[in-house]
């Protein structure tokens, strides 16, 4: 017959996940360490762990390195995932403009709560730091900083870029990067680069109504690919465009695509490489989200599979460093010299101070560090937000998970319309963004992007309960 000790581990993780279930324990907050749970309830050291086994492999809690373990919201009781999208098979005409205006145009209140916010708030990034770099870099570049970039950008800068890709596939060199003024002048060069006025650009659907903005400007129309919540842009339904030659270059956020979350596998990036090469066809990649995983391991590139130039691979500082610098960076493969001619074409150079100071910040400190907090805020702030929707949003609400970053794709019921909750949401002094900015097409309607970049506080709680609230009264 068993002892009652075999059990003991058993009954200790059972009442600590009551404790969880009821909220005394809530999303974020660290547990007693092992040696507290051993002193405290009399239990051997080995049994204190197998407690925390147990409700780790429940999903209840996450132990993080050299800090303990901590609350996290289980997978298994989050909202369904919304399913992979339907978008037409035809190319559309881009109409984004004047939708984003009229969100622009809207914002008339003041201390708004932003539930659309487009970056960490900075109390999340290094500003002491920067501040010093930037101290630093007058002090050491007096005469320099006045004068124009080198078109390319500062070299010492592009060298640390260069060295962040030594996992990658083919070497890259400083002299294969363009430095740019953030990731969406890199964007708008590599359209002007791959395609003129009147050619179709493969995208995902839903997408970020950024990258739908530029692609109207430029005369260009867009065809939308089915995309899956989790994994990201179908392959099938993109080599079918290929093949029936609809698409002139492709336009993707490979990690944690702006709204869905979804992250392409390695698997399929390497194949998405490869079908570039077969057909000779351009992909301009957008990865400003890249560094913002919340697991242990950054997700690879599709420039990191490219064999022959055909990605054009964009990135930034602003989504994890300093937005307000406006630094960004191109790789554009085959497409430099093209690429290249643009930038001196549009801006001629990027302005050199940031670029001194980020490169100073890089080299002087320790951004692995301060990367490594962003992303445990920023996982931590996403499980806070999934669980508020699902308390306070209907039980039909489907919501994604993304395991990077901290855009949320929220589909409510069809009888939702999301202009309607964005105008009724502006009067309580909320902002959220309809799903139909994020689309070429007449679709997304009952949907919308909700962000989690802000450290969760009363105020944002209240304005999920508010939200969810004014959706049952527009389905009423």
């Amino acid at each position: 017959m068993p002892k009652t000790d075999d059990f003991l581990y058993q009954q200790l993780a059972g009442k600590l996940e009551k404790l969880i279930e009821k909220g005394i324990y809530a999303v974020g907050d660290k547990l007693p360490s092992v040696r507290e749970l051993h002193l405290e309830h009399h239990v051997s050291i080995s049994t204190a762990l197998q407690v925390y086994m147990q409700l780790e492999k429940k999903g209840w809690i996450t132990a993080r390195e050299r800090s303990g373990y901590y609350v996290q919201y289980p997978q298994q009781r989050r909202l369904q995932l919304p399913a992979i999208s339907t978008p037409g098979s035809a190319p559309s005409t881009v109409q984004v403009n004047e939708k984003v205006q009229r969100i622009r145009d809207g914002r008339r209140y003041k201390n708004v709560i932003p539930l659309d916010a487009a970056a960490p708030p900075n109390e999340l990034f290094p500003l002491n730091k920067l501040h010093k770099a930037l101290l630093h870099s007058v002090r050491a570049h007096r005469s320099l900083c006045v004068n124009y970039s080198d078109l390319n950008g500062y070299e010492p800068l592009r060298k640390v870029i260069a060295r962040s890709t030594l996992s990658w596939k083919q070497t890259i060199n400083p002299a294969d990067i363009i430095i740019t003024n953030g990731c969406m002048e890199a964007i708008s060069l590599c359209l002007r680069a791959v395609a003129k006025p009147g050619d179709t650009i493969a995208i995902e659907s839903p997408t970020f109504f950024g990258l739908l903005m530029t692609i109207e400007s430029l005369g260009m129309k867009a065809l939308e690919i089915p995309t899956d919540p989790v994994s990201g842009i179908s392959l099938e339904k993109l080599e079918q465009a290929f093949r029936k030659k609809q698409v002139k270059a492709c336009l993707l956020i490979s990690n944690y695509n702006n709204p869905l979350g979804s992250c392409m596998p390695a698997a399929a990036k390497k194949a998405l490489a490869q079908l570039l090469h077969k057909y000779q066809l351009p992909l301009i990649e957008d990865d400003a989200f890249g560094e913002l995983h919340h697991g242990p391991d950054r997700p690879a590139t599709i420039k990191a599979f490219d064999r022959d130039g055909w990605v054009l691979h964009c990135s930034s500082f602003s989504k994890w460093l300093a937005p307000g610098y406006r630094l960004g960076w191109v790789m554009p493969g085959r497409y430099f010299a093209r690429v290249e001619q643009l930038k001196f074409m549009t801006t001629f150079s990027t302005g050199l101070l940031p670029q001194l100071a980020v490169h100073s910040y890089l080299e002087q400190q320790r951004p692995d560090l301060h990367l490594k907090q962003l992303r445990q805020a920023l996982a931590l702030q996403t499980q806070q937000m999934a669980q508020a929707i699902q308390q306070y949003f209907p039980a039909d609400t489907q919501l994604t998970c993304p395991e990077g970053a901290f855009n949320m794709w929220v589909v409510c019921s069809k009888k939702t319309d999301t202009w309607e909750l964005h105008r009724q949401a502006e009067a309580h002094r909320i902002s959220i963004m309809p799903g139909t900015l994020f689309t070429s097409r007449q679709q997304y309607k009952h949907c919308m992007r909700i962000s989690a970049a802000l450290p969760w506080n009363d105020d944002l709680a209240r304005a999920v309960q508010t939200v969810g609230k004014l959706i049952r009264r527009i389905n009423n």
